[in-house]
């Protein structure tokens, strides 16, 4: 069980940046180091810097970026002008640009009165009575939900990740690291500690929504539902251990804020046989969320 948002995009196909190459081993030390710097800047200014460049780099190198998140936003909006669609592309560029510079300054984001946290009592109390299936959301900047849970006391443990390269996905066990996540094991005996953790009362994390490949896995959007991928994976441990799930997603709001909701326990239902029922269960838990904040979402411009 990995998570893999895996940043492989419709068009001309990128240099592979997990081949041992010199360029790439240069390129890792490079986002290293920006990320370290990154953490010593101001809160506000790492962000502005990123979202400058990010969205540039994008507008002339990955076109195809654009076309897509233009084209989804058209077709899960058809009522939507034209201008209102640029608006939203423009806004999920935004999103994109300021999350790789906010990276460094997940820690800091609680202590500085940047987290809202929705109904914090209840989400404690929630996790203090069971054991949990947190069905996490790519929305907002979704690392900053690690550092609003651990404020409020909840110890949660995660897959492991795989991002494009080997540099951002050090940064990104890194970050998670630092803000108190326990990451699974890499290999077989992740699921032995996943299934452990619910076992032990636990808070088991997975990033539901997710694309391989340039190719949208979860949600469905009307394709039939299939155990392939996370929302599969999350679907069989909640059945096999009868354990609820509770959506969990971040919503970047005025004033550089964000606003994170741990929802209710819910259950699967009781009278399910086919696992395929439980991934459509669970696609109709997340799928309304992503469609209000496709602007945020960072899997727009990914083909289904």
């Amino acid at each position: 069980m990995t998570e893999t948002p895996n940043s492989t995009r419709p068009g001309p196909a990128p240099p592979d940046r997990r081949a041992p190459t010199l360029r790439n081993r240069l390129l890792d030390l490079w986002e290293i180091t920006l990320y370290q710097v990154f953490r010593r800047l101001p809160i506000d200014l790492a962000p502005t810097l990123s979202r400058r460049s990010t969205v540039r780099n994008i507008r002339e190198q990955r076109p195809w970026v654009v076309e897509r998140a233009r084209a989804n936003l058209k077709r899960h909006r058809p009522e939507a002008s034209d201008a209102q669609i640029e608006a939203w592309v423009n806004a999920f560029l935004d999103n994109i640009g300021r999350q790789v510079g906010e990276v460094a300054t997940v820690g800091r984001q609680y202590a500085a009165g940047r987290i809202e946290i929705v109904e914090p009592e209840r989400a404690q109390a929630t996790a203090k009575r069971t054991a949990v299936v947190a069905l996490c959301l790519h929305t907002g900047n979704w690392e900053v939900m690690l550092e609003a849970l651990q404020a409020i006391g909840l110890s949660v443990v995660c897959a492991p990740i795989e991002w494009e390269s080997r540099g951002q996905t050090w940064v990104i066990s890194d970050l998670r690291k630092r803000n108190g996540l326990r990451l699974l094991p890499p290999d077989a005996g992740g699921l032995r500690a996943a299934m452990q953790e619910i076992r032990d009362g636990g808070i088991l994390a997975i990033f539901v929504d997710e694309a391989r490949e340039g190719k949208l896995m979860a949600p469905l959007f009307g394709r039939p539902p299939h155990l392939d991928g996370n929302l599969g994976i999350a679907a069989r441990i909640a059945r096999r251990t009868r354990t609820p799930v509770v959506l969990c997603y971040v919503t970047r709001i005025e004033d550089r804020r964000f606003r994170v909701f741990f929802g209710e326990a819910i259950d699967l239902p009781p009278d399910t046989k086919n696992p395929l029922d439980d991934v459509q269960f669970l696609n109709d838990l997340i799928e309304p969320v992503i469609l209000e904040r496709l602007e945020q979402w960072f899997f727009l411009d990914d083909e289904f």
